[in-house]
């Protein structure tokens, strides 16, 4: 390392910085078939498109006084390391430089036939030592979930390692009444007005940083402290509805429609007050319903109200098809695995053709989620997805109305 690099480390040591690790999926099965010396070559030319490519879009979106490192960490691990502490938007802009950058690129093998390659990304960001820690257990459970890309939020991480008590968090959190309904528009893809809003559950640690789903939803389930978080929640989105007369979403999984605590809190909203026009309750892992009488008993009671129905995921699962027909729903929320890549991936677009060619013959609309580039929106829209939700669209935010 040379000696302007060290200045800059030491300048740096003690700031945030926000830790890129990309692995390329497989790497075992490509050297197996193709023997160890096409996969160096395989690795050698990611590591050049890596420091030289990608390396000059990111300093083309931060500039040069942006400190950046580049670095092969292990065999088939990179690691692109942004001394910055980046928002959630230039997170996502640096996840998309990079995975699109090395999934459009053509790699070869030494006879010169070309070969694909496939990566999975996790970051996380902090000005502890432990970075790479959260970062790689942010990869670890991206791989886990066959995810391309998974943030880990480390403060949470960090507070959990210092044996601070998650339980009280989410306790404060219903005892002061904090937990938020994030709402994030969902639009309509031919006028570009907002159609609808996504209510997001959010809630705060002690220092009122706003903490990630994917921490404390969890957790909340284990500690039997889920419902009381739901409640708090569906009372403010009523309560959203009847001040500004929009319509928003709720997502429900199959434990919640399970849940006669849940069920009440809705129904009672719903006879209180003359607002189910303005209600869409997203059911969530549709693949994992296990019995189709329990759900569309529950939504016909919510129809009554004229509750809309959305079904989320839609299109992860082989038998999705075939048991939409059994549910009465005016919505489906296309998988975000099918959206991420649709722009280069020619699958993809295949499949989302079909769910829009079967959506229109059942009368049913179709939204299009985790869109985050204005590609993304004119090819959906060419495709006739009705609506479209993602970053590109609008984050999830507490005061958005």
């Amino acid at each position: 390392m040379n000696i302007i690099n060290l200045i800059k480390q030491n300048i740096y040591k003690n700031k945030v910085k926000t830790l890129f690790l990309i692995d390329i999926l497989y790497m075992k099965d490509i050297n197996s078939v193709y023997g160890f010396e096409n996969g160096d070559y395989i690795i050698q030319q990611l590591k050049k498109l890596l420091k030289k490519d990608i390396k000059r879009e990111l300093i083309v979106y931060f500039g040069k006084k942006t400190y950046m490192e580049f670095e092969r960490l292990y065999v088939d691990v990179f690691s692109v390391e942004i001394y910055n502490d980046i928002d959630e938007t230039a997170m996502m802009k640096v996840k998309n430089i990079i995975f699109n950058s090395i999934i459009t690129h053509t790699f070869y093998l030494l006879n010169r036939n070309s070969i694909d390659i496939d990566i999975t990304i996790g970051c996380s960001k902090s000005q502890s030592k432990d970075l790479r820690v959260y970062a790689e257990k942010a990869l670890h459970n991206a791989k886990l979930n066959f995810s391309n890309f998974m943030f880990l939020d480390a403060k949470l991480f960090e507070n959990e390692v210092k044996n601070i008590n998650f339980i009280s968090v989410i306790n404060h959190n219903i005892d002061e009444r904090l937990v938020e309904p994030f709402l994030q528009p969902i639009v309509d893809s031919n006028t570009h007005e907002i159609h609808k809003y996504e209510a997001l559950m959010r809630i705060y640690d002690d220092e009122g940083n706003v903490i990630s789903p994917a921490v404390f939803l969890d957790k909340s389930r284990k500690y039997r402290l889920y419902t009381k978080l739901m409640s708090i929640l569906i009372e403010k989105v009523i309560h959203y509805i009847i001040k500004y007369k929009i319509s928003i979403s709720i997502n429900l999984d199959f434990n919640d429609i399970l849940n006669p605590h849940i069920k009440q809190e809705i129904i009672g909203h719903l006879i209180s007050n003359d607002i189910g026009e303005y209600l869409t309750i997203e059911i969530l892992e549709s693949q994992k319903i296990s019995n189709y009488d329990v759900v569309n008993e529950f939504i016909a009671e919510l129809k009554n109200y004229n509750v809309k129905i959305a079904i989320d995921d839609f299109g992860s699962g082989y038998s999705n098809f075939s048991h939409i027909l059994e549910l009465d729903v005016d919505y489906l929320k296309i998988d975000a695995s099918l959206i991420k890549n649709i722009t280069i991936n020619n699958s993809s677009k295949v499949i989302v053709q079909g769910i829009v060619d079967f959506s229109k013959r059942l009368g049913i609309k179709t939204i299009a989620e985790y869109v985050e580039t204005k590609e993304g929106v004119d090819l959906l829209t060419k495709l006739g997805i009705d609506y479209v939700q993602g970053y590109y669209i609008g984050k999830p935010e507490k005061d958005i109305i």
